[in-house]
């Protein structure tokens, strides 16, 4: 049995026992059985089997009944195409709880659809060719579509009901409701018959944000001993399970804590590196993880102890993870953080000829306060990480590839951090019989220094290369002054300016240093404090008490007493001075001094009660006092007689006009 030509057709093997082969072609040639195929060779004649008189076609639709409902299936099965417009509706839909529908499901609803769009196309060319009036028996149409969904199970997976009542029933509700009418109602939907009101649903949620981390069956413990007092339904663990994962999200942050909240569940902001060098620097400590040996006296007797580790502040330049500062000490403080910096503004100098700052330095927010000013010099803009916040500074990662690359590889590493896996943490039983062969302090900074030092050695050549594309307008150098006021040590002593300049006494030794600015030398009633650079010794800086005076200091030239000592630059260093004490000094002052006088002598002159300079005996710029005395007498004579020529020639107008 076969299809051919859209006819279900039999070959006389097919038919051997219902019919003859002498009666098969008696019944073609009268023309009442359709050969729908000649035999040829390998080729079996075919022969419509609806073609068959009554009692042979119902014999052979007995005895192969599945060929009947393949036949009867076929306008059904080669009606159907795949709907994409479906497909597209429920890879959109949205259930009630915000859900999209399962991947398996939105193609099963999408087949539903599509057969359900085929039954229609059927019917309608049912009821096009019965046009002459009779009516479509509507029960047979849907017996033959309910066999046909078996047929079609495979090319087209679906969940249509086989019962023709039903599927009727399922086919009128799609053509009123369209595609929505397929979803089915468990999708979207909760059984409230045990969790019905809003407080009911709140004491769940509450119990599963609880910081304490109750597990389900604790929540359901909790919840039953509340409902059963206000006459509600007992849960099972079920119900909070679902909400577990439902509720997620909403209780994640109890549960977790606002760290562990911030950096797992809320978005992260992704950064790319800078582009050159100075444009970003972060810092930060971190507890080297190399152990060392030290002995101290403890009740009387030496105690050695091998458990001890140095912290290490780094500053880290990301454009290309150089370390660009870094202090070593026994635990991280503002004077670490501070050594850590200061070595970075030296490093820049030994790098590029001079001090430089960054545009932007971030730090995390432990001393900030006390470190703001530090931070505010070092850095243009001063922007530290939000507290707790450890995935916002690049320096983290960082320490963890310095501790595998250099740490790592020695005898006395301690691993990575009681947090990590104690599977990747070194075997503490050969720690412990190496621990005689762990260096001292010392030797463990020197371990520290080395890797660092090995680590700026191999990414140098990379972090110049990135310097000479940094921008102009992006290099800030930082001054001398700068560098001192906030980095310099002190004597611990205030000084006075003597003949010889300032003279203080720095490690031991007093030194002296002098200052070229004029200004200096007229705040000689004022006590210095001296800030250096104990790596550089050549300039000081001088402030006064209260901060608002500085002056940058020189060391002074030594100039040989002997001429034949003199050696190349003794000159030109005395005649430097010599002009200064000259140009900056002498002439300004005795130009000042000048007008002063003039100023007090034109003073004496418009007032002559004022007889100051007669008894006190005041001379002048050139030694003379009884000149401007007689000067003085002759001009108030003068005035004299001209009041009393003035007095004489009033009366005698007077008179004349009396008379």
């Amino acid at each position: 049995m076969e299809t051919y030509n859209g006819k279900l057709c039999a070959t006389y093997g097919d038919l051997d026992g219902i019919m003859s082969i002498r009666a098969i072609q008696h019944q073609v040639q009268r023309g009442t059985v359709m050969q729908a195929r000649r035999a040829c060779i390998g080729t079996p004649a075919l022969f419509a089997v609806e073609s068959l008189p009554l009692k042979y076609k119902t014999e052979v639709y007995r005895r192969y009944p599945d060929m009947k409902a393949q036949t009867e299936s076929k306008p059904f099965i080669e009606s159907i195409e795949p709907d994409g417009a479906a497909l597209v509706f429920y890879q959109d839909h949205l259930l009630d709880d915000g859900k999209h529908l399962p991947t398996d499901k939105q193609h099963e609803y999408a087949n539903n659809a599509a057969i359900l769009n085929a039954f229609r196309a059927v019917m309608e060319k049912s009821i096009s060719r019965r046009s002459n009036g009779k009516h479509l028996n509507k029960t047979e149409f849907w017996c033959k579509a309910a066999q046909a969904l078996r047929r079609c199970a495979d090319t087209f997976p679906n969940s249509l009901p086989e019962n023709p009542r039903r599927l009727q029933d399922k086919f009128n509700q799609y053509l009123r409701e369209g595609y929505a009418s397929l979803v089915t109602g468990k999708y979207g939907t909760r059984n409230r018959a045990k969790v019905k009101t809003a407080e009911q649903e709140s004491i769940i949620i509450k119990l599963l944000a609880d910081p304490r981390n109750l597990d389900n069956m604790q929540i359901v413990e909790i919840y039953n001993t509340v409902g059963r007092t206000l006459g509600w339904t007992e849960i099972t663990v079920k119900a909070v399970r679902m909400r577990r994962e439902k509720y997620d999200l909403l209780t994640s942050a109890g549960r977790l804590g606002v760290t562990r909240f911030r950096n797992q569940r809320e978005m992260q902001v992704t950064r790319s590196r800078p582009t050159a060098p100075l444009l970003y620097w972060t810092l930060d400590g971190w507890t080297a993880e190399l152990l060392y040996q030290e002995t101290k006296e403890k009740d009387g007797r030496n105690v050695t102890t091998y458990h001890n580790r140095q912290c290490m502040v780094v500053v880290l330049d990301p454009c290309n993870n150089y370390p660009v500062g870094y202090a070593i000490g026994d635990q991280e403080e503002p004077k670490l953080i501070k050594e850590a910096l200061r070595n970075a503004a030296n490093h820049t100098a030994q790098l590029f000829g001079c001090r430089y700052r960054t545009n932007q330095i971030q730090s995390d927010r432990y001393a900030y306060k006390k470190m703001k000013g530090t931070y505010e010099v070092m850095g243009e803009k001063s922007t530290p990480a939000r507290a707790h916040n450890s995935k916002g500074k690049v320096i983290e990662p960082y320490f963890k590839y310095f501790n595998k690359k250099h740490c790592q590889y020695q005898k006395n590493w301690a691993g990575f951090g009681i947090t990590s896996n104690p599977n990747n943490q070194p075997n503490s039983e050969f720690l412990n019989k190496h621990r005689h062969s762990f260096p001292d302090k010392a030797g463990c900074r020197a371990q520290l220094i080395r890797a660092i030092e090995a680590e700026r050695a191999e990414k140098l050549p990379q972090y110049m290369e990135l310097f000479a594309q940094l921008p102009e307008e992006r290099k800030l150098p930082l001054s001398s002054e700068q560098y001192l006021l906030e980095f310099g040590a002190q004597t611990g002593h205030l000084n006075a300016i003597e003949g010889q300049g300032l003279r203080p006494t720095i490690g031991g030794i007093k030194r002296e240093y002098d200052c070229f600015d004029p200004n200096f030398r007229a705040y000689a009633h004022v006590r210095w404090a001296v800030k250096y650079d104990p790596d550089n010794l050549d300039n000081i800086l001088a402030v006064n008490e209260d901060g608002r005076l500085r002056f940058m200091l020189e060391r002074k030239y030594v100039q040989p007493m002997a001429l034949a000592d003199r050696k190349e630059g003794d000159a030109e260093q005395l005649a430097r001075v010599l002009d200064f004490n000259k140009q900056q000094l002498e002439v300004p002052i005795t130009a000042q001094l000048g007008q002063v006088n003039d100023t007090v002598e034109q003073l004496f002159l418009d007032n002559p009660q004022l007889d100051i300079p007669t008894r006190l005996m005041l001379c002048d710029s050139r030694g003379q006092n009884k000149i401007h005395k007689q000067t003085r007498r002759v001009k108030a004579l003068e005035a004299e007689d001209v009041e009393a020529v003035e007095v004489t020639m009033v009366k005698t107008i007077a008179t004349r006009v009396d008379d």
